[in-house]
């Protein structure tokens, strides 16, 4: 099965995948608390587990597709295995089996993304890289919009808890349409690049907790051997994103025990979904205009005010729940805005210090030194909240972050 360059059609296979995504990934911290009895230590552990295990799985598909040589058959897996963990987790009966399940889910969900950008830039021109990545990104974006839409409607007409587990099944649905798509479109490539090759690039718009190690697609990591400005950045920013984590951890868990129903719940993660891929669409262009370093830094210390505010929101905002809902809203909109300019300023100054030929080491680093510290992170916030509460923990959070950013200002290059 063969396209020429220009054919994109083969990405609208991944639009009901990225719908089913939009549903789950904010469905498992009220699947965990609303039918499982769970709490923030068993999201905490279900995070951990799910990003390791697709950690785990980026490696495993990655290298195996490069040493096949083949992508197609690694997208198509990860299709039919989404699926059947799907209808798995919908007939959950505890927060084990959950856990468990989605392990599952992690490893060989993952066998697509190693491959589905190395498959982008082997059906293309390498000047059209950028304007095709793009272009794959916005259908993400909109699949995974698209899912949280549905999962708010569905709960606003459906609000009993038990009917949570059919959003498993749509998931599962769309995850079949996905690989039916997939089996019919997408394309077998006929060239190879060195995976080396890739430039560090952001593959994700919206920041998914569970999701955090997804853009992993090198697997050499170096890191005494890079240079000191490099050195700061990616562990300034492995330190930052061990702060973000403690505080986006908490904060679907903290909603619930807000009494936030499942509808407005959904609504809450549309706007972070929505203004993330609203800003992801003109980030880079600030970034260039601005400068990398400086609009990251701003992005950064905003969210470090934002964390705590949240405490005086929820405090304030106890006698009137309808402006307290539209508070937070308007809070994880704007954190999910932020992450763009984060995201996209730090990638852009991390490929601008590296060498050409090195760039693909760099990435690898890069990558696997932030998923760490969203490992740590997710750990982390179990222990804190379950402790003392929601309160230090989002304190410690901007703590973290606040210790990361001066790292990352180490470095003075623009």
């Amino acid at each position: 099965m063969s396209t020429s360059s220009g054919k994109d059609r083969w990405f609208l296979s991944y639009f009901p995948m990225n719908t089913s995504s939009g549903i789950i990934s904010p469905l498992a911290p009220l699947f965990i608390t609303e039918l499982l009895a769970g709490g923030i230590v068993d999201y905490s552990v279900y995070v951990i587990a799910s990003s390791i295990a697709t950690i785990l799985g980026l490696f495993v598909w990655g290298s195996l597709s490069d040493k096949l040589g083949k992508r197609r058959i690694f997208v198509l897996i990860a299709f039919v295995s989404l699926a059947v963990t799907s209808v798995m987790l919908a007939i959950s009966f505890n927060t084990e089996y959950f856990i468990s399940v989605s392990f599952l889910s992690g490893f060989f969900g993952s066998a697509a993304t190693p491959v589905s950008s190395i498959l982008i830039m082997e059906l293309t021109e390498r000047r059209d890289w950028a304007m095709k990545i793009s272009k794959f990104s916005q259908y993400n974006s909109y699949g995974n919009i698209a899912g949280v839409i549905f999962a708010s409607v569905f709960t606003g007409a459906f609000p009993k808890a038990f009917l949570l587990r059919y959003l498993y099944l749509f998931a599962f649905a769309f995850y079949v349409i996905s690989a039916v798509l997939g089996y019919m479109y997408i394309p077998e490539s006929s060239t190879r690049i060195n995976r080396d090759e890739v430039p560090i690039r952001t593959f994700r718009v919206i920041e998914r907790v569970r999701y955090i190690p997804s853009q992993i697609i090198h697997f050499n990591f170096h890191f005494r051997e890079l240079a000191s400005d490099l050195k700061f950045i990616i562990i300034g920013f492995m330190i930052m994103m061990t702060g973000f984590q403690l505080f986006f951890v908490a904060f679907p868990i903290m909603l619930r025990s807000l009494d936030v129903t499942s509808s407005v719940y959904f609504l809450i993660y549309l706007g972070n979904y929505l203004f993330g891929a609203i800003s992801f669409g003109f980030s880079g262009q600030t970034c260039l205009r601005y400068g990398n370093r400086k609009v990251a830094t701003m992005a950064v210390i905003a969210r470090i005010f934002i964390f705590p505010s949240v405490i005086a929101l929820v405090a304030l905002g106890m006698t009137h729940r309808p402006l307290l809902f539209v508070g937070l809203l308007l809070v994880y909109s704007v954190l999910g805005a932020l992450w763009s300019f984060i995201s996209v300023g730090t990638g852009t100054m991390v490929s601008n210090l590296s060498k050409p030929e090195e760039r693909g080491r760099v990435s690898g680093t890069y990558n696997a030194v932030q998923s760490f510290g969203a490992v740590i992170g997710s750990a982390l916030a179990g222990v804190i909240v379950s402790s003392v509460g929601y309160s230090p923990d989002y304190l410690i959070a901007s703590g973290i972050v606040v210790a990361g950013l001066l790292i990352f200002l180490r470095e003075r290059s623009k």
